[in-house]
């Protein structure tokens, strides 16, 4: 029982008994003053009736009188008048109760009503004597309308006692049900803060208890300070702050793998010219200047809102990742970015006729990194070869060009038929055993034909699409837990949790597949969220309502958001690809993710570790505390087992 539940039951206890004390009391009291007034009645009539008698004739009809005209009054049970001898000669009595008193009233307090004697005489002589019972009938009714009226005052302030028990209690069970939620959450590993009550000892407490979330809060913030200067240390370059070459392939090793990323894109390779001359000719340290400022011009050189890479790969070399880059935005990149760095010429760093070149080079998902990276490196030297801030393009691998009204009528057919399949890969823990399938969208625009997930979804977001297509995967994968038992994890575009009709159509969903939804993992891509963490609060509250699960992919690309983890309620994090290439040779993204696995111990988050391809890999990942696995390493041990 709840220690308000208690109080309750204390406090009516205790009014039930004061009532019943009360009621007690009061009563014997009052029975025992109504006793006390009928003896005295009695006894005073009984004197005034024999000291009439006395004066008057000792007939019996004038006898007769005397008594019938007391007794008539009504105030009497018996009047009785006895001669010397003890012989009754006038007797009138009245045995009736009162109708306003109920019978069990009149047994449970019984009056006890002395009779009244007095004494008749006739000159010196005794006559007879009068013996009179006063009636308890009135005493009955007084009785009775006394503890009725009590009754009802006791059970008014009764009511009143409740009522202000009653707000007393809520009053303090708002602070103690906040108090109780606080501390359930932080036993969640989810630090909030509460206001503090009114109520002078719980403010204590919940001041404690808030004085420890703000400091644990401000320890998260401290390491995710020292995890963001280790991602520094180990993957950016120290002179321009933008990514280092090490990271940079990683991302590009991941994207040419990733089903899940875009299908082609391009890799834009910069050199700046005769960066040795102006190092020689201005000095180191005005040669770092021009060095930062043209990375800082490249960087605003970038169309906002894609998820393109920039990283300066040595001294003179940059290069760009543009992700679903076609032909015509690749070329309208690279030309926009030679006119951003004619900015710098005009400071006086260099000649605006030649300040840098770009190579550009194509791919489709698959590519091999090197023969990509060689193909840019020979469209620079083509650049180069033009003259002074020029770009060329390299071959472009390609297939036959899909114009958009008619991707949009191949979206609205699959949407219509379902023309869809599920492509699945297997996420691995320590021991190699499976922990969930991540599962993707196919797509069939004809018989014996597969879109991947990357070469539609671009489009399906052009058309706002998104939210449908999530919606289908989702339905897709109720269905096949329906057949199969084992975990399934389904990649949520960000878009998709704005989508106010995504969310609205997403509880009924999951409603249908109740019985297999609490085997469903989701998981959103972290740079779709921007750092607006809000948006995916409210889908992780939906869908756990079904038992689902909730994690964030590609993790590691904001590091400053860390703090974040413990208010987003999460479950598991996917460390970014990038940061797992080659991990057991790269000492500072070992300290990096060792720092994170930190952090999302505290938060109670399982790890997994994006895109291992090596078993050198997978051992130091284990080492570090990684708690599972996708990748090729994982689909080929997986297929083993």
């Amino acid at each position: 029982m709840s220690l308000l539940r208690q109080l309750w039951l204390v406090v009516l206890l205790s009014t039930l008994l004061a009532f019943l004390g009360g009621f007690a009391v009061n009563l014997a009291s009052a029975r025992q003053y109504l006793e006390q007034q009928l003896m005295a009645q009695s006894a005073d009539s009984a004197a005034s009736l024999a000291l009439s008698m006395s004066q008057q004739s000792k007939d019996l009809a004038t006898t007769e009188l005397l008594v019938s005209a007391l007794f008539d009054s009504g105030h009497f049970r018996m009047i009785r008048f006895e001669d010397v001898h003890g012989r009754v000669r006038v007797e009138r009595r009245n045995d009736a109760d009162s109708a306003r008193v109920p019978a069990w009233f009149s047994r449970l307090m019984p009056l006890h009503v002395e009779a009244g004697t007095g004494m008749v005489s006739d000159g010196w002589n005794q006559a007879g004597k009068v013996v009179l019972v006063a009636h308890e009938r009135f005493a009955y009714e007084s009785l009775w309308l006394g503890a009725r009226n009590f009754l009802l005052v006791m059970a008014l302030t009764g009511m009143l006692s409740a009522m202000a028990v009653f707000a007393l209690i809520r009053w303090v069970r708002r602070p103690l049900s906040q108090l109780m939620v606080q501390a359930d959450a932080i036993g969640k590993r989810n630090f909030i803060t509460i206001a503090e009550p009114n109520v002078t000892e719980l403010r204590r407490v919940v001041r404690s208890m808030n004085l420890m979330v703000d400091r644990v809060k401000a320890m998260f913030a401290e390491q995710a300070a020292r995890i963001e200067d280790l991602r520094g240390a180990a993957n950016r370059d120290a002179l321009t702050g933008l990514p280092n070459r090490d990271h940079f392939l990683g991302r590009l090793r991941q994207t040419l793998a990733d089903e899940g990323a875009a299908a082609r894109g391009a890799l834009l390779l910069i050199r700046l010219h005769d960066l040795l001359g102006i190092n020689r000719s201005l000095g180191r340290a005005e040669a770092d200047g021009y060095i930062r400022r043209v990375g800082a011009q490249l960087q605003a050189g970038l169309p906002a809102g894609q998820d393109w890479l920039l990283a300066r790969l040595n001294g003179a070399d940059f290069a760009v990742l543009a992700q679903d880059a076609d032909v015509a935005q690749a070329e309208a990149s690279a030309l926009g970015l030679l006119q951003a760095l004619q900015d710098i010429a005009l400071e006086g760093h260099t000649e605006a006729r030649n300040i840098a070149h770009i190579g550009v080079a194509f791919y489709q998902r698959g590519s091999n990194e090197g023969s990509l990276l060689s193909a840019a490196d020979q469209a620079l030297a083509r650049a180069e070869a033009q003259g002074g801030n020029q770009y060329a393009l390299g071959e472009i691998e390609t297939v036959q060009g899909v114009g958009l009204q008619e991707w949009r009528e191949i979206l609205d057919r699959a949407l219509a038929y379902r023309s869809f399949e599920m492509a699945s890969f297997p996420v691995l823990d320590l021991h190699k055993q499976l922990i969930h399938h991540e599962v993707l969208l196919r797509l069939q625009p004809k018989e014996g034909e597969l879109l991947t997930a990357g070469q539609f979804m671009p489009m399906a977001g052009r058309f706002g699409y998104l939210g449908q297509l999530d919606l289908v995967a989702i339905e897709l994968a109720c269905e096949r837990l329906k057949r199969q038992s084992e975990p399934l994890a389904v990649n949520i575009s960000s878009a998709s949790i704005s989508d106010e009709a995504f969310l609205a159509s997403l509880p009924p969903l999951l409603a249908r597949y109740r019985e297999v939804a609490s085997l469903l993992w989701f998981e959103v891509n972290e740079y779709g969220l921007g750092g607006d963490y809000q948006r995916l609060v409210t889908f992780s509250t939906i869908v756990r309502e079904f038992g689902s699960k909730v994690g964030i992919e590609h993790f590691g690309r904001q590091f400053g958001r860390i703090p974040a983890l413990y208010d987003l309620r999460l479950d598991y994090l996917k460390i970014d690809g990038s940061f797992i290439r080659d991990i057991d040779q790269q000492d500072g993204n070992q300290m990096l993710l060792k720092a994170i696995i930190g952090v999302a111990d505290g938060a109670g988050l399982l790890v997994l570790a994006e895109a291992v391809h090596t078993e050198a890999e997978w051992q130091t990942l284990c080492r570090l505390g990684t708690q599972g696995m996708t990748g090729p390493l994982a689909t080929r041990q997986y297929g083993l087992g």
